[in-house]
């Protein structure tokens, strides 16, 4: 008995650290949370500067600039966009945009992706899609970037790497982003020939105002794919297509002959447009070629 409460007792004791090792532990979790508060303080400063400037409050500039300075990355990728843009004062150069991306890009994944994006146009550095995809790949690492699963995607299906292009499209179009979801259906009509699951991928898509989905909608139910051939719904996602890439307006569809349909059934057509376009605002389309300041929330 005593030897079990001796055994007993040793190995409490070893396992027990001493106190001054207790102290440490303690001092480094702390140094710890205190980092990790310091860092969501210093990021939360940009973002609160940032939204001043938006809102008309001039002097926020040089705060933010103070802030780069001070290595915010966040402020950092701000500036970098003002720069590549032209914006808030600051002279377009993207020369020196592409420098604050580079200092930004380690600790901040969007500032990653900015630079990945004009490594890919050749704005301000020398053109490489080797060197975008690289940086593009590590911004969506760390965060969910929609444009940049796009970019890759279309980097892979341009070199008819079907599947991993298709793997990139779905991550696009899992965060509702229409390029991405218009290349999944787009990928299902021309590879399975799954025409009815390409459907729900394009309708998701025109439904977020893309042309190219709409005009493929069109030729679905024109050849009759996945569905009753039906030319009235042909000729209705042909003006659909027709306004949302802007040759028609929206309260203003052509008068023009469709797939040889009369006058009554072009009539059904556009009330079935007007009535679409009419429920589908759409709201503001991302962008593919500026560098994004923040994602939408």
């Amino acid at each position: 008995m005593q030897t079990h409460l001796l055994v007993g007792l040793l190995f409490t004791l070893l396992a027990t650290p001493p106190a001054g090792a207790r102290e440490n532990s303690a001092s480094l979790e702390l140094s710890g949370l205190t980092g990790f508060l310091k860092g969501g303080y210093q990021e939360a400063r940009a973002e609160v500067e940032f939204g001043k400037l938006t809102r008309g409050d001039a002097p926020a500039l040089q705060r933010l600039i103070a802030l780069a300075k001070q290595g915010n990355s966040q402020a950092q990728n701000y500036i970098g966009v003002f720069l590549d843009r032209g914006q808030y004062g600051m002279a377009q150069n993207s020369v020196q945009a592409a420098r604050y991306f580079n200092t930004a890009n380690k600790g901040y994944p969007l500032a990653a992706y900015n630079l990945g994006l004009l490594y890919l146009l050749g704005r301000g550095v020398e053109r490489s899609e080797e060197i975008a995809m690289a940086y593009m790949r590590q911004s969506v690492n760390k965060q969910r970037i929609p444009q940049a699963y796009v970019r890759i995607g279309l980097y892979h299906y341009r070199r008819k790497e079907i599947a991993e292009a298709g793997r990139w499209f779905r991550e696009a179009a899992q965060e509702n982003d229409p390029v991405g979801a218009y290349y999944v259906g787009r990928m299902l009509v021309e590879g399975k020939q799954d025409y009815r699951e390409a459907m729900t991928w394009l309708d998701k898509a025109a439904g977020r105002r893309n042309a190219d989905a709409a005009r493929m909608i069109a030729y679905l139910y024109a050849n009759g794919l996945g569905m009753d051939k039906t030319l009235e719904l042909a000729a209705g996602w042909t003006l659909i297509h027709m306004a949302l890439s802007q040759k028609g307006q929206d309260s203003n569809l052509p008068r023009i002959s469709l797939f040889g349909l009369e006058e009554d059934r072009i009539q059904k057509a556009r009330a079935f447009a007007t009535m679409w376009l009419g429920s589908h605002p759409g709201g503001a389309l991302p962008d593919y070629v500026g560098t994004l300041a923040n994602l939408p929330r």
